[in-house]
Parts: C-alpha cells; sequence; structure tokens
C-alpha cells in the first residue's frame, strides 16, 4: 500500500498462458481483495473474469491465491499486506478458463461417486437421535465447498494426477457419513481404492487453509484412515468379518460385512409412492411407517381415468419392490402412472 493506494498485481490469461498485470486501487478503510478486484473490473478492466457470489464468505465461490496462499478473496483484507503488492492468481490445481476463474467440474464428478446417506431399511421417520451422537457431524456440515483444500493439497496440485486421491474436501463429506448415527454404509472399500485416503501423507496443509477452520487432517483423514485400516489389514477383523458376516447382502450376492458393501437403500416415509412385489404389482402409496418398521399403505385402483387409493392397508416392507419417492414429487397422473396402466393393459 503506497500513497494511499493499493498495487495489485492481477495474473490474466486463458489456458494457453497468461502474465501478470498491475492495478493501482484507491485504498479504502476495511477494502478486502475482492473489492480491489471489483473495483479493477469497473474502471480498469471489464473483462476481467471472477468468480464470487455472497461477500460473504459462506458461498465459497471467490476462491485464488493471493500472494501464493489459498484463500477467500472476500475474507482477505488488504491491509494484512501493509508496503506489499497483492499478487492475485487462479486456483493452480484446476484447469484454468480465464483469468481467476477455474474449472472445478472434477470436484463434483469425485462427489457423484460418494455413497449418500443410507439408513437402515426400517430405521422409523422422522429420526431421532441423541445430540451427543450428532456432534460430531457438525463440524463437516459447516464446509462451503470453497475447494482451497483441494487447490493446497500436493497430491492434486503436484502431480497433476487426480485418479489415484479424491482429496481433503471429501474426505471431510466421507467423514461426516461414516459418523453419522443413523448411517448403514461401509465406505472403506472406497476409501481404500479409488478414493485413495492412504495417498493423504498428513501434512496439514488442507486443514491450514481451510476459512470454516474444519480440522479435517485430525477429524476427518486420521480416523478414515484408521478405519481402512482396520478393515483392510487387522487380521482379527478380516477373520471376524469371515465367521460372522452381515446378513443384509447387496446386489450380486456379496455379504454387507464386506469390504466396502452397503445395506439396501430402501427406505420409506409418509406419502412415498410405491410399487408392490404382489401380483399385478400395484401401485400404493405411504400413509405411515410403523416403529417396527412395517408400512401403512393406501393401494392406487384406477377406474378409467379416474384415481381411488383402497386401505389402509399393512404390509412388511420387504413387499415393496420400488420407492419413487413423494407423492408431490412423482405427480399422480404422470407418465409413471400412465406406464402403469399400460402394463396392466398389456
Amino acid at each position: 500500500m503506497t500513497n494511499g493506494s493499493i498495487v495489485l498485481q492481477v495474473f490474466r490469461g486463458e489456458d494457453l498462458g497468461g502474465k501478470e498485470v498491475r492495478f493501482e486501487v484507491p485504498a479504502v478503510e476495511g477494502m478486502v481483495v475482492l473489492d480491489a478486484i471489483h473495483y479493477v473490473q469497473a474502471n480498469y478492466a471489464n473483462d476481467l473474469a471472477c468468480r464470487w457470489n455472497c461477500k460473504a464468505a459462506k458461498c465459497g465461490s471467490c476462491s485464488a491465491e493471493i500472494n501464493g496462499r489459498p484463500r477467500l478473496m472476500c475474507k482477505t483484507r488488504v491491509d494484512e499486506f501493509p508496503d506489499q503488492e497483492i499478487h492475485v492468481w487462479p486456483m493452480r490445481t484446476f484447469p484454468l478458463i480465464k483469468d481467476l476463474v477455474t474449472d472445478v467440474s472434477w470436484n463434483y464428478e469425485v462427489n457423484k461417486q460418494i455413497p449418500a446417506f443410507t439408513p437402515r431399511p426400517n430405521e422409523p421417520v422422522p429420526y431421532r437421535m441423541l445430540p451427543e451422537d450428532t456432534e460430531r457431524v457438525y463440524e463437516y456440515r459447516r464446509c462451503i465447498e470453497c475447494f482451497l483444500c483441494q487447490d493446497v493439497c500436493h497430491v492434486l496440485r503436484n502431480h497433476d494426477d487426480k485418479s489415484l486421491y479424491y482429496g481433503p474436501r471429501y474426505m471431510v463429506r466421507i467423514a461426516g457419513l461414516e459418523m453419522h448415527p443413523l448411517d448403514s454404509v461401509r465406505r472403506t472399500g472406497l476409501l481404500h481404492g479409488k478414493a485413495g485416503v492412504g495417498m493423504c501423507n498428513i501434512t496439514k496443509c488442507c486443514q491450514e487453509v481451510c476459512p470454516e477452520h474444519i480440522k479435517i487432517t485430525d477429524n476427518a483423514i486420521i480416523p478414515l484412515k484408521e478405519r481402512m485400516t482396520t478393515d483392510v489389514y487387522d487380521p482379527v477383523a478380516w477373520i471376524g468379518r469371515k465367521l460372522r458376516p452381515r446378513r443384509d447382502a447387496i446386489g450380486g450376492g456379496a455379504a454387507a460385512g464386506e469390504l466396502g458393501a452397503v445395506r439396501p437403500p430402501q427406505r420409506f416415509a409418509v406419502k412415498d409412492v410405491i410399487r408392490l412385489k404382489s401380483r399385478g404389482r400395484p401401485m400404493a402409496r405411504v400413509g405411515g411407517v410403523r416403529p417396527d418398521g412395517k408400512l401403512e399403505i393406501w393401494v392406487l385402483k384406477m377406474k378409467g381415468t379416474q384415481q381411488h387409493w383402497s386401505g389402509p392397508k399393512v404390509i412388511e416392507s420387504s413387499d415393496v419392490t420400488n420407492n419413487y419417492g413423494p407423492l408431490d414429487e412423482v405427480g399422480i397422473g404422470s407418465k409413471l402412472f400412465e406406464q402403469t396402466l399400460v402394463e396392466h393393459e398389456g
């Protein structure tokens, strides 16, 4: 900061190359780097590409590298750099689109590969948990997906190969699922394999740059390493799984106690539209879920184009072949039910 102005060295360019461009911005009390970038856009370079949204450090959009450190531009005050030029670069771990904007779509593709929260099929709805059982999960939910931890991770940054490791952000997501008191999925097979938790060597770089102060290494990655090690390398645990495999099998006949296996993802809530296994495979809607897991249902009866619901009737959850979700989302009279009519006529 010199003579009441701030000197910014901002990267300008695209994937084929670029360079820093110098700008001087008037200093304003309380100014953050994002304010300075907006001033540059408004007064010097209208085509400067910059991603941002909330300007409140909650959307995670304005991630960049400021003087070599991954940070949020909206949370970095310019008065942290007295008598220094401020160098603003895009995150270097991800492909450059233009200027300060990078292509982070790989992260969302990784996210799709992680099995979602899956309670047991007969888990009563609404869910009930003790506060002490849920406290550990709260920290993981603070993540704003700024991907600064992904940017600083040397496994992703230095080796130019993202096929070996999902990165710190998705270790946090997996930890939040694995440690949820009602989740029934075993993800240690994924961690040992494609997610690559073993690639992390605990440098804690990700933890240091997290704007939400999530203890990524201490509270997510290390516990996941311990779980994975127990499942994969502990001979006592291996023998135990062989002697007493879980009975809840998944597709292909594998026991859910095997590495990475899951319980069936089917669960039910009031108003869910379901298809029954009984003769004709009729449609029905859930009227209630009993504590013992049995369902109170109303069966759909078609008379011409009119719909009638017959019930209530109590069935086992195992009598259901498909759960299509809430009634309001499926939409009675939609293509789903038109297809049912065609099947019945056939």
